[in-house]
């Protein structure tokens, strides 16, 4: 670390999440690094959520949105409030370690030409409980643009610290996206940006399997909408991403939501997946096996 200490800008999103804030913020004032700003978006919560803020009210920056508005609309707000060099995301219901933004801030200054920084997390329940499942053993740094378009998204939110000024080149987060706006966001900065990974676990990350498979078939519209939308915006720029690869992603989407539609038993959506997918990667073995099974 040098003598200067850039303010980052911490930008926390909330709704209807009072049980978790209290701890939430906690985990910000309780890190290493102590130049940080902390803006709450509190978007149209109807629960108790500004009485359990009350007693963090010195300490952060409270923006209350009469309505509903979503999670991008919620986290551009925080972007354009920010003053710091840099931009961090946490979850209301995530927690970070204590060296978390220390730990941010030595590799933007060990990786100068990075745009973004992420890291590993742990998995936790509602409870706060550690689950089993970790990500990958190491993480993809650099160019990480075709890795990160043609996998599932695996960089958690609540890990990631951008320098502001990307934004300028990437844009906000697309307020038309209720879900998969962060893979979105990731994709854009990835393009124009080098990546850096810390491969380390500096988050906690917590899962709630009853808004998973209650949101499934959201996820899968919006998936494919962002898959669409990348392709669509970045084809002729450059940086590797051709038609090959975007039909090589889309068997990989319409597969994946027909093996999920098969658990559900719905066998008409199950084959129709498996369809479209075999119309993009005709000599998939395994999907040929599970649509000729439905």
């Amino acid at each position: 670390m040098t003598g200067d200490t850039p303010l980052v800008s911490v930008i926390l999103p909330t709704y209807n999440c009072a049980n978790f804030l209290p701890e939430s913020v906690g985990s910000i004032l309780s890190q290493t690094y102590h130049s940080y700003e902390i803006i709450v978006i509190d978007d149209g919560s109807t629960d108790n959520t500004k009485e359990v803020l009350n007693p963090f009210m010195q300490r952060i920056t409270y923006i209350n949105f009469e309505q509903n508005k979503g999670l991008p609309a919620a986290r551009n707000v925080g972007i354009r409030s920010a003053r710091g060099k840099y931009i961090a995301f946490i979850d209301a219901d995530d927690l970070w370690l204590p060296e978390k933004l220390q730990t941010d801030i030595e590799y933007f200054e060990k990786y100068p030409d990075a745009g973004m920084v992420y890291s590993k997390h742990m998995n936790i329940d509602e409870k706060g409980h550690m689950l089993g499942g970790t990500p990958k053993k190491r993480l993809p740094s650099g160019n990480i643009f075709i890795q990160l378009f043609s996998e599932q998204n695996f960089i958690i939110a609540s890990s990631v610290i951008v320098r502001k000024e990307v934004f300028e080149t990437t844009g906000l987060f697309y307020a038309q996206l209720f879900n998969c706006q962060d893979w979105d966001m990731w994709l854009r900065i990835a393009f124009y940006f080098k990546v850096a990974v810390i491969n380390k676990p500096l988050v906690k990350y917590r899962h709630n399997p009853r808004s998973l498979s209650k949101n499934r078939d959201n996820v899968l519209k919006y998936q494919k909408l962002v898959i669409d939308k990348t392709y669509t915006t970045f084809k002729t720029k450059g940086n590797g991403l051709c038609e090959k690869i975007y039909k090589k992603r889309l068997a990989s989407h319409h597969a994946k939501a027909g093996r999920y539609y098969v658990r559900i038993g719905d066998k008409s959506l199950a084959n129709e997946n498996f369809r479209l997918s075999l119309k993009y990667d005709p000599f998939s073995f395994r999907t040929i096996r599970y649509y000729f099974r439905c």
